[in-house]
């Protein structure tokens, strides 16, 4: 038996072995079993009671946990269940023997009881019980004596145990964690036997009405994987036109588009699809589809009036469009077109790139022109968002000054090019984050004197390393303490960085 505290350590990122190391000092870890090579117990979380939680100790690679870290490296309740492990090995309940000793107690309960009567008994121990329904099937599974037959059973109970989970968080807007990893997990199961089966059309349309019905209800956070499992279940034209009654039941935009794509992908009815797409064509990406269509068939010409008429009449987001349109234009080496449109796309979402691949597609008698209303636009743009793609089109010219301009008029913040702004000009930027630091200690608390602090060690580093002032940083930072006498929190905080 090969886990080792090491192997912890390495297969976890240094923060969740630190949190498991305290989980297990904690004695969150409840439950300990072995089971052959595999360790196992419920580990109290910080969102939900219990997680489950199992690791093989010969191959530690191997292990699940129910909680939904997904971040590099194992979580923190199972490092907490490997320290268990590796520091109290007799702690663990032996699963084989337990089993045995079971099995022992039951040959005595039941010896006097007939083949029919424990069947009977079974029978009663199963009923309106999935889950004990899944274990039974599971263990036949298990025994390699699973028919067509129970395939099927295993698939309804599945089915209804996932259906209950759903049916719970459309009730409730959501629910535990746990529960929804274990609805993943059933209809993961379901997909496997609907892809191995030769399922009969009552049941799946029995999985379509159902599944259908609570997606249409949609306040289970559960969508995507519910259509995901409907979709998976059908099978031909009856079973996609019973989805797409369900979902003409529903006013959404989106469940109309998903109607669309149905007869078109799945049906393979243009003649609808059509139909439909022409009746809704009120926002940009209504005709942008729809000329893509065109485009798909090979009717590029009608494509383009599409796209024309989305560009000029749609709502909302054009510049799929525009970006259409570019491309039209560039296949047709029409210079002026192509032109036009990269400008429009940058206009439509101006990026530094978007400014880039203008200039490299314009002549060279153009780009002084063009560049300045390029830079121009975002100046003018109401929309702040745009100030740091103008700020690396300064950059690339190295025009630092406006730059600088930017940071003082706190249009951008300075991260992205603090280094070379504190380098070119460090008198401007110590007073850039003297006011910061000041801003921090108006607000009159510990958690803004330490946000203060951290950014006067920037003023520190300039003044050290950049002037090479050590004195000045000194009265600096002395200043500020003498200005606060009485204020015990904001001077530690700043004693801390003198």
């Amino acid at each position: 038996m090969s886990l080792s505290i090491e192997d912890l350590e390495k297969m976890a990122a240094e923060q969740s072995f630190q949190k498991g190391i305290n989980y297990y000092q904690m004695n969150l870890v409840n439950n300990p079993l072995i089971d052959g090579n595999t360790i196992k117990a419920e580990v109290s979380g910080s969102s939900f009671s219990l997680y489950d939680v199992e690791m093989n100790i010969d191959d530690p690679s191997s292990n699940h946990c129910s909680c939904p870290y997904d971040w590099g490296g194992i979580c923190k309740h199972l490092v907490a269940l490997g320290l268990y492990w590796c520091n109290d090995k007799e702690a663990f309940r032996k699963v084989k023997k337990e089993k045995a000793k079971l099995k022992n107690e039951l040959d005595r309960l039941f010896k006097s009881l007939t083949r029919e009567e424990l069947t009977e008994l079974l029978g009663e121990f199963v009923y309106e019980n999935d889950n004990s329904k899944s274990k039974v099937l599971n263990f036949i599974q298990d025994k390699g004596k699973m028919s067509n037959e129970l395939y099927l059973e295993k698939l309804k109970s599945l089915k209804n145990q996932a259906f209950a989970i759903l049916m719970e968080f459309n009730q409730y807007g959501g629910g535990p964690i746990n529960e929804e990893n274990n609805f993943f997990e059933f209809i993961n199961e379901m997909e496997k036997l609907i892809n191995k089966l030769d399922i009969p059309s009552s049941l799946r349309h029995e999985i379509i009405n159902e599944f259908m019905g609570e997606y249409l209800i949609g306040n289970s956070g559960l969508d995507d994987p519910t259509l995901d499992i409907v979709y998976s279940t059908a099978r031909n034209k009856d079973d996609w036109e019973l989805i797409i009654q369900h979902l003409k039941k529903s006013g959404s935009r989106y469940d109309q588009e998903l109607i669309m794509k149905i007869y078109l992908n799945k049906l393979h009815n243009e003649e609808k699809y059509l139909k439909l797409r022409k009746k809704q064509l009120k926002y940009g990406m209504d005709y942008y589809k729809l000329a893509c269509y065109y485009q798909d068939i090979d009717q590029e010409e009608k494509a383009v009036q599409i796209a024309l008429k989305g560009e000029k009449e749609g709502e909302g987001r054009i510049i799929d469009n525009i970006t259409f349109l570019k491309k039209y234009y560039q296949k047709q080496n029409n210079y002026q077109k192509t032109l036009e449109y990269l400008i429009k796309e940058y206009k439509e979402s101006p990026s530094f790139e978007k400014y880039l691949s203008v200039l490299d597609n314009c002549k060279k008698d153009d780009k002084k022109q063009i560049k300045n209303d390029l830079i121009s636009y975002l100046k003018e743009s109401k929309y702040s968002r745009y100030n740091n793609e103008l700020a690396l089109i300064y950059e690339s010219q190295k025009n630092y000054e406006e730059i600088l301009k930017l940071v003082m008029a706190n249009k951008i913040y300075p991260d992205n090019f603090s280094e070379l702004l504190i380098n070119k000009f460090p008198h401007e930027m110590i007073d850039y984050y003297s006011q910061k630091v000041q801003g921090y200690i108006n607000n009159k608390n510990r958690s803004s004197y330490q946000s203060g602090a951290q950014i006067a060690l920037i003023i520190k580093e300039i003044y050290t390393k950049i002037l090479k002032s050590s004195s000045k940083w000194e009265d600096y930072i002395q200043n500020i303490l003498e200005k606060y006498p009485r204020h015990p929190a904001l001077q530690e905080e700043f004693k801390k960085i003198f």
